[in-house]
């Protein structure tokens, strides 16, 4: 939109123009405007209301609404006098009857207080009266009134559980406490003369069999429910039993600790103080024991108290286990007060290793103990005893590889007949059975940080083992040797790196949220896959420089000169190929015979490829050929270089594309060779090069080398 100004000077240039003659026309303009100045002047004037009738109509109506509002604010503020009146009243009333209604709350808190503290009074007065009575459901059924689940509002601890009355809570806890000790006492006693009744324990001798009655068994499931509903008032996990620092034990249900008492006192009776059977050096005499005895009872245990303990609400509870558990538990004790004794001798500790292992074993295999739960497991992998048991296995580790690597005979096949295919060193063999059983000691271990650091160990020693095969390979052990314990030992680790184990392994080392899932010996295999393919290269190299070596009679031989072969004569092997032929025949022959079948695989191609350069290169593209030199060289090619790689591959002829190719070429009818000549020197196309190629089945060379192997003839005038 314009401006005033623009608009004034549109006009004077309308009106004016550029005309001078049209100057006397702005006199006119200044006063047409001064005219409708006057005129707006006399229009916004409001003293005559019949001169400005629109602002008139606006003011009236300005007015009309502020006078409304001004009413509005009157009849707001006569509100808000009357509504402070009557809010002033009732907050008055509040205020008066507040002080009640908290006296009101007071006194039916009290109320409650005394009702609960009559309830104790009660429970505690009936507990009193039948205790010596013969009623025991009754007992039990008032003790649990009185304390019965944790966290339950069946009972009056539960119902305190969240109230803060601390004096009434302490009352109740130690009236709790008073009668759990009197009746534990009492289902104790009675619980304990029935298992003397029934002969328990069994202890492995046919004349202490267990051979209970009915009755005496129905009794004992009876007073072990009772045993089981009864439980001290307070937090049920501030049982645990502490060991030592590091091991701590979950607390063991009452009637278990009964059943496990009697061997408890065998237990001390036998393998503590002087007698002869309590030796730090024999520790296997006394897991044995605990082994016989958790064997010979568990599943007693379990039939006849399992239903006891469900019927009791701990359905979740395994009664079976448990009673193992507590019998474990007299070794851990034993093992907490004697290790750091045996710990100070190396073989006391190794030996004590040996004996704990193969417990924790028998106890899983036998008797399908869980790996979570306490064991003398949980003794060994305290801090400062699980650093000493990994130097141990450093140091075993060590000293057996240096056994193994100067044994009799280390690079010795192991049962050729089984292995032919693998040929696998003894050595090899040998330390991988050594890296198999670090695994089985620590498998077993609860914790995955722990086990995590063994298999630290086990890389390490992977390492170790790789660099001292990479030390050996340039010594009288030879590179082949080497090469077949590389090629065996990768290919174990990809197989362990897929085992459930290992897998368990890697998710704890990475988090079960990783991308992907690999090996945890992906980067040991990676390492020595380098150095499998550098020793291939090498061993291929040697074998190719050997050829070489032989090579240059048959080179250098007279091929441009060499007459064509009697048609009636059969071709025969050049005379100047004959040792080169052998040596390859030789080593080749000795490569199968010491290698293992894919590394014999990878040199050979290796090989191939190489010396089908290398007759490309040093002597097709370095020699003239007639037509007789050309045939001869096919035959040589074709019908002996070929056949003797073909005795280890399919189709040699693919292991020597130039060669074959070049031979094609060289061989190829005048007419036909002349015609591939001039079409490669004269087409500029690629693809008529290589479809013109393809005619005469030569696949694999360039168009530009296909032309310097088709003028290497002499038949053709270029």
């Amino acid at each position: 939109m314009k401006s005033v100004e623009e608009r004034i000077i549109e006009r004077i240039n309308r009106e004016i123009g550029n005309e001078v003659d049209n100057l006397y026309k702005s006199q006119n303009l200044v006063n047409e405007y001064e005219e409708r100045l006057e005129e707006i002047r006399s229009q916004l004037t409001i003293g005559d209301p019949s001169l400005n009738p629109v602002i008139k109509v606006a003011l009236d109506s300005a007015n009309e609404a502020s006078a409304k509002l001004k009413n509005q604010i009157e009849k707001i503020d006569t509100f808000s006098e009357n509504l402070n009146e009557k809010l002033d009243f009732r907050t008055s009333i509040v205020d008066g009857i507040e002080e009640n209604i908290e006296k009101i709350h007071e006194l039916e808190n009290l109320e409650e207080y005394f009702m609960i503290l009559r309830d104790i009074q009660e429970i505690s007065h009936e507990l009193k009266a039948c205790v010596s009575g013969k009623d025991e459901a009754k007992i039990v059924g008032f003790y649990l009134a009185l304390c019965g689940e944790h966290g339950s509002s069946n009972s009056i601890i539960g119902r305190l559980q969240d109230v803060e009355a601390h004096h009434l809570k302490t009352y109740a806890n130690q009236t709790a406490s008073y009668w759990h000790d009197i009746l534990l006492e009492k289902f104790s006693t009675d619980f304990e003369s029935l298992l003397k009744t029934i002969r328990w324990p069994y202890l492995g001798h046919a004349s202490e069999a267990l051979n209970p009655s009915k009755d005496a068994m129905h009794k004992l499931s009876i007073l072990s429910e009772y045993l089981f509903l009864i439980k001290p008032p307070g937090d049920p996990s501030s049982g645990h039993v502490v060991l030592s620092p590091g091991v701590t034990c979950p607390p063991i249900s009452h009637p278990v600790h009964l059943l496990i008492k009697p061997f408890r006192h065998r237990f001390q009776f036998h393998f503590t103080g002087s007698k002869q059977t309590n030796r730090l050096d024999k520790p296997e005499w006394y897991f044995t024991q605990i082994l016989n005895w958790a064997k010979d009872n568990n599943i007693f245990v379990g039939e006849h108290f399992q239903s006891s303990a469900s019927r009791a609400g701990l359905a979740q509870l395994n009664v079976r286990l448990e009673f193992i558990r507590g019998l474990i538990q007299l070794t851990m004790e034993k093992l907490c007060e004697e290790i750091e004794e045996i710990a100070q001798d190396e073989h006391l500790f190794s030996h004590l290793l040996d004996e704990v292992l193969s417990f924790e074993q028998d106890l899983k295999d036998t008797l399908n103990y869980p790996n979570t739960f306490p064991s003398a497991i949980t003794v060994l992998t305290q801090a400062q005893y699980l650093v000493k048991w990994l130097n141990i296995e450093k140091g075993f580790t060590t000293n057996k590889m240096d056994e193994i690597m100067t044994g009799e005979s280390p690079w010795e096949f192991i049962e050729p007949s089984s292995f032919e295919e693998l040929k696998i060193p003894k050595c090899v063999d040998q330390f991988l059975h050594l890296l198999d059983g670090i695994r089985e000691r620590y498998r077993s271990l609860p914790q995955p940080g722990h086990q995590l650091q063994f298999l630290q160990l086990q890389l390490e020693l992977i390492d170790n083992f790789r660099r001292r095969l990479v030390q050996l390979h340039n010594t009288n052990v030879g590179i082949t040797k080497v090469l077949n314990a590389v090629n065996y030992l990768t290919s174990v680790l990809r197989e362990w790196g897929e085992n459930v184990h290992y897998l368990h392994l890697h998710a704890a080392l990475v988090g079960p949220d990783a991308p992907e899932i690999n090996s945890v010996f992906d980067k040991a295999v990676e390492e020595l896959e380098h150095w499998q393919r550098k020793l291939v290269k090498e061993l291929a190299g040697r074998v190719v420089d050997d050829i070489k070596a032989k090579s240059m009679p048959y080179r250098h031989d007279l091929w441009v000169t060499m007459p064509e072969q009697n048609a009636k004569e059969p071709f025969i092997l050049s005379a100047t190929a004959g040792e080169m032929f052998h040596v390859m025949m030789h080593n080749l022959h000795n490569l199968e015979m010491e290698l293992s079948t894919n590394i014999f695989g990878f040199v050979l191609r290796l090989i191939a490829h190489q010396l089908d350069d290398f007759f490309l290169d040093s002597m097709i593209m370095n020699t003239k050929f007639s037509t007789g030199g050309a045939a001869q060289f096919q035959f040589d090619m074709t019908r002996n270089l070929f056949p003797l790689f073909g005795q280890y591959v399919r189709k040699p002829e693919l292991q020597f594309k130039s060669i074959a190719d070049s031979s094609i070429i060289l061989n190829l009818p005048r007419g036909s060779a002349i015609l591939l000549h001039q079409t490669l020197r004269d087409a500029s196309d690629l693809e008529s090069h290589r479809k013109s190629l393809r005619e005469v089945k030569v696949t694999n060379l360039m168009p530009p080398v296909a032309l310097d192997v088709l003028e290497r003839r002499t038949d053709i005038c270029f």
